[in-house]
């Protein structure tokens, strides 16, 4: 009898379970007003972009596995069940369905958006800008960004060390940072970072020559492991970044490039007869790495 409860409970939970994951979100729609007052990240008439598909190779340029949908929002509801926020994005430039429910966290600003960027310390001010592109960039990506970049750090500061050999401050913070970088045999062979390091074990400063050790032979370590895979470790998370297009004073602006994703958030302008950021005297300057 015993074995029979159980069997009886097990198979109540079973179906107590399956109800629970086939049951449909309850959707509860959000009024405009409660839109504005819950400063949504995505109001109603934002134009949006969604569901990017990274194995698609249609695109070419510096990052062809990457498409998308387009689209503008006309509806924002709560999933009452998970407090998400969902979407209704009506399609733009597509034959057949005409609008799809995306939740928030599947969605991007489209091209000409006007926005704002958060600061980088308290003590300043937004920014405003206008939406010229977004795109995503895997992690291996940024590390081998941010090695090559580190690479160069490095050498410059070697040249420097050559009349002042006993400052190596600056040049012990590079190896500290090289060693908390997630490193993968692609990033080693397209930075050459190892040759540079290698260099290096045989330095003068004793903390130098040891750390310089340490990492080749981490790196060796990796790169032995992954060859033994017969592949590299490939690494599918993506980060998003805006190139956004920064709003000067005296009809001027600036190019900003990867500007991260979080930085950014929608900026209500108020209609009027011309469009904001037209100009027939401009002057416009480009930047990196903003956020």
């Amino acid at each position: 009898p015993k074995s029979d409860d159980k069997a009886s409970l097990s198979s109540m939970n079973a179906k107590a379970m399956h109800t629970k994951q086939s049951k449909k979100p309850e959707l509860m729609e959000l009024t405009i007003n409660q839109v504005g007052e819950l400063d949504m990240r995505y109001p109603v008439g934002c134009s949006v972009w969604f569901q990017f598909d990274k194995t698609n190779n249609s695109n070419g340029g510096d990052n062809p596995g990457q498409s998308f949908h387009t689209g503008v929002i006309t509806t924002v509801f709560i999933d009452l069940s998970s407090r998400d926020i969902i979407y209704k994005v009506k399609l733009i430039g597509q034959d057949g369905k005409q609008s799809e429910m995306i939740p928030e966290h599947e969605l991007y600003y489209a091209p000409r958006c006007p926005v704002n960027i958060s600061p980088s310390s308290p003590d300043k001010l937004e920014t405003k800008g206008e939406i010229l592109m977004c795109q995503s960039i895997s992690h291996q990506q940024i590390n081998t960004r941010t090695v090559l970049q580190l690479k160069v750090s490095l050498l410059k500061e070697q040249a420097r060390l050559s009349n002042n050999p006993n400052d190596c401050e600056k040049l012990l913070d590079i190896l500290h940072q090289l060693a908390n970088i997630h490193m993968s045999l692609p990033i080693l062979a397209e930075s050459l970072i190892g040759k540079s390091i290698v260099t290096l074990k045989s330095h003068g400063n004793n903390l130098v020559a040891q750390q310089a050790r340490e990492l080749v032979k981490k790196w060796k370590g990796v790169a032995n492991v992954e060859k033994d895979q017969a592949c590299g470790s490939h690494d599918s998370t993506f980060t998003y970044f805006y190139t956004v297009l920064i709003i000067k004073a005296g009809n001027q602006f600036q190019v900003m490039n990867d500007v991260r994703s979080e930085f950014v958030k929608y900026r209500k302008v108020p209609k009027v007869g011309a469009e904001e950021n037209e100009s027939s005297n401009s002057t416009i300057t480009t930047a990196t790495g903003l956020c």
